[in-house]
């Protein structure tokens, strides 16, 4: 069941109808059974790579801490990495290896054809699993204490509205969460499904809307002229208006039930570099690379290098372009087994390679030419470019092919088409009153009227909303795009 559907009201509205009439003690008993139906709903066989690698993490972490040999430790860390992510590589990247090598070795014997072993693919695999190895390698770092009460985690790792598409909330943060006393509180009510409505206008009003013109673009972009640099801007706002969306939803129901949630996305395309655009955009996972990944390949790259410079650029600079790019080149491929998205994982690691390495010159370019003296335009100039890097880069995320990217990109011209001239306008005004909007909801704090509205008008409002959203949404079915990772 997915939030943007009946289903999923009528599951939530039991869940929120019962969890506060349930003793504190047994609430995560009720939570865990309520995140195994909604997992289980789907496929009752994804229980299964659900349930089998939380009981093995879960022993394995306790296994560590009570071992003090760093030898026995790395064996157990290594088997959990293992039971963590071998149901990730089996299920969802075996055909994909597969038939890599198969065409690799096609070169030599042109005859050779793989056959797909088409392997069931659990949902929220990618997401679950990435929580499952921070928090073993948090406890083998001794950065988290591992927990002891199974129940909690089993929830921490399966809680229903983070399951299938995150936020990728650390154990050391969110299982204290789940262990608070929770009493209903109306007003934090009252903002959980503030949040949920906003997400879910992002995702139905907004991303589904702007899917019709981005995928009759994509489809057939033969001779479509500029609609093509539309097509790509359209879809950087569908992508973030639908994850994002998820993430409000996520955020918003675990405010409802008493938990706090990381913040997941935090106006991305106002980034003014790539670096900071990675720290905006998917943060639970950004920063999830960059701990886990990133900086042990940086460190690993950096420690053989004992010359302050090797080749004449320092070996902090190896570290970290090496590192950047296999994080980014991994990041890809984690999305999916799909070369388009290694492509557009690659690309970003050459964007913050680049950017790392041209730091100074680039100041000094700025000087050279005096826009330092205008911050707003630099900072616009800044926005600008780093807005076209990350639509550039879609282009492949978004592409069902290489061929298909290539072809999208061969058409790209700033000459008028004629077909689609009217919606394209349309949607261009739907992103600016979108963007205010989002401006507004993002500063509502700032607007000391707002705090003082009383309950009865915020809840006659929340209802004018959703049937606003009814009215304007495009379809109730339509599936949140990274349901597909």
């Amino acid at each position: 069941m997915i939030f943007n559907s009946i289903d999923f009201l009528i599951f939530f509205g039991i869940v929120f109808a019962l969890y506060f009439f349930i003793p504190t003690k047994f609430k995560w008993l009720f939570l865990v059974i309520a995140s195994y139906f909604f997992y289980g709903y789907w496929k009752i066989e994804y229980l299964v790579f659900l349930i089998v690698p939380t009981i093995l993490i879960y022993f394995i972490g306790l296994k560590i801490s009570q071992t003090q040999a760093k030898p026995r430790r790395k064996r157990y860390l290594i088997l959990g990495l293992i039971a963590g992510l071998g149901c990730l590589v089996v299920y969802k990247y075996a055909d994909f290896i597969g038939s890599s090598l198969y065409s690799l070795a096609g070169l030599f014997s042109p005859n050779l054809k793989y056959n797909p072993l088409n392997l069931l693919w659990p949902i929220g695999i990618s997401f679950y699993s990435f929580k499952l190895v921070s928090y073993l390698v948090d406890v083998y770092n001794d950065n988290a204490k591992p927990e002891k009460h199974f129940g909690y985690f089993a929830l921490y790792v399966s809680f229903f509205p983070q399951l299938l598409m995150g936020p990728i909330d650390r154990a050391v943060n969110f299982i204290p969460e789940l262990k608070k006393k929770v009493n209903f509180d109306i007003e934090r009510v009252l903002s959980g499904f503030r949040l949920i409505l906003w997400g879910l206008f992002k995702k139905m009003v907004i991303a589904d809307r702007l899917a019709i013109f981005v995928n009759e673009i994509f489809r057939d972009p033969a001779h479509q002229g500029i609609n093509l640099i539309f097509g790509a801007y359209f879809y950087a706002f569908q992508i973030y208006c639908d994850f994002s969306g998820y993430s409000d939803i996520a955020i918003g129901i675990s405010r409802i039930l008493g938990f706090k949630s990381m913040q997941n996305f935090d106006f991305p395309y106002f980034s003014k570099s790539m670096t900071q655009f990675w720290s905006k955009w998917h943060i639970s996972l950004s920063t999830w690379l960059r701990d886990y990944l990133f900086l042990p390949i940086a460190y690993a790259v950096m420690r053989p290098i004992k010359t302050p410079r090797l080749y004449k650029i320092k070996a902090e600079t190896w570290g970290y372009v090496v590192g950047m790019f296999i994080t980014m080149f991994l990041g890809g491929l984690w999305h999916g087994p799909a070369w388009t998205l290694v492509i557009w994982g690659a690309l970003h690691g050459i964007y913050l390679g680049v950017g790392y390495t041209t730091k100074k010159a680039r100041k000094k370019f700025v000087k050279k030419i005096k826009l330092n003296k205008f911050p707003a335009l630099r900072y616009g100039v800044s926005v600008f470019i780093t807005f076209n890097l990350v639509s550039f880069a879609w282009i492949f995320f978004r592409a069902e092919s290489f061929q298909k990217a290539f072809t999208y990109i061969k058409y790209i011209q700033l000459v008028l088409s004629g077909k689609g001239t009217g919606y394209l306008f349309v949607n261009l005004v739907m992103v600016v009153v979108f963007i205010l909007l989002e401006v507004l909801y993002k500063n509502r704090d700032k607007l000391p009227v707002l705090r003082r509205i009383p309950v009865f008008v915020k809840v006659v409002g929340f209802a004018l909303f959703i049937c606003l959203i009814i009215i304007f949404a495009v379809d109730t079915t339509n599936e949140f795009i990274y349901f597909q990772f």
